[in-house]
């Protein structure tokens, strides 16, 4: 009798494993959560999966973090920053990135850090930036933001300045992209460093542009991944993995929606399988992997 109540207590939580619901997740930016943006997204999974796909946006990419380490995320839409500082963290995450957003070829200026300053600082250039550090007002957009926070980190550590919050007269996170370009604007801060779609969108102003100097303009930077979560069986993850990588042409729509909630997607064409080596070329773009790993531990949880 207990052998029998055994296999059929193991047969019902096996049936339950293979049908609850799925969980599918990012983080806000502003005041957008982007539950609008993946909401297609979940309606076209949970219908060609036969089961349920529940949507959950986190306040912060750290919080989001912190969701994926606490097993509460089976599909993570995450940005490059907060992938990176997965991967550092001391804490175990059991989750693998299966696809990733493709910008079409040939395209330019799609998703890089714009660092800039206000016309009358003394220089013109990223290079000249240990000069006039110590007597500058220096903006960031936030903690978690990959072109707002790890790039210009990245670049600043490259010349010789590895702790800004000291190097700088003063340092503050501005908010979001357009915040922090305001403070620039508004002479609340004299470099600040920003998405370059909102840098163009700025440029586009003239009251805004004639406030403002390009320092430096980086290099593209990669798009963040799809983390898939390990308790997923095999063939749920390449069935998820399969949609996702045939969405461009099966819904354009939740495509499109997905990428309306990332100003960084706009130019996206579809989603790519993608190997564990797809960001080792970027992160060999900004010197010595030491500096990398330095800053990536500094915000790992």
């Amino acid at each position: 009798m207990k052998s029998i109540l055994f296999i059929t207590t193991f047969c019902t939580l096996l049936a339950q494993a293979f049908t609850q619901n799925l969980v599918l997740a990012t983080y806000q930016y502003a005041d957008n959560n982007r539950l609008a943006n993946i909401q297609p997204l979940a309606d076209y999974l949970s219908k060609e999966l036969n089961r349920k796909v529940e949507i959950k946006s986190y306040p912060t990419v750290h919080q989001f973090i912190d969701g994926i380490q606490a097993n509460e995320v089976d599909i993570a839409l995450i940005n490059t920053f907060g992938f990176l500082l997965l991967d550092v963290s001391s804490k175990p995450y059991f989750m693998k990135p299966y696809a990733v957003l493709k910008v079409k070829e040939g395209t330019q200026d799609n998703y890089k850090t714009a660092i800039i300053a206000r016309p009358d600082l003394p220089i013109d250039s990223i290079v000249e930036i240990n000069k006039v550090a110590a007597g500058s007002k220096l903006a960031l957009v936030n903690a978690g933001s990959t072109s707002g926070n790890l790039i210009p980190r990245l670049i600043l550590n490259s010349r010789g300045i590895t702790e800004p919050e000291q190097q700088f007269q003063s340092f503050f996170y501005g908010g979001n992209h357009k915040t922090t370009t305001d403070a620039l604007v508004e002479g609340k801060a004299d470099v600040a460093a920003v998405g370059s779609t909102e840098y163009f969108s700025a440029m586009a102003d003239p009251a805004k542009a004639a406030r403002m100097k390009l320092l430096w303009l980086s290099p593209e930077i990669p798009l963040g991944p799809v983390l898939l979560h390990n308790r997923l069986d095999v063939a749920l993850k390449t069935r998820i993995t399969s949609l996702l990588l045939n969405l461009h042409q099966t819904n354009p729509g939740a495509l499109e929606s997905v990428k309306n909630g990332w100003s960084e997607a706009k130019q996206a064409e579809k989603y790519i399988g993608m190997d564990a080596g797809y960001y080792a070329p970027f992160k060999q773009q900004f010197g010595p992997a030491s500096g990398m790993e330095k800053i990536l531990a500094r915000f790992a949880n």
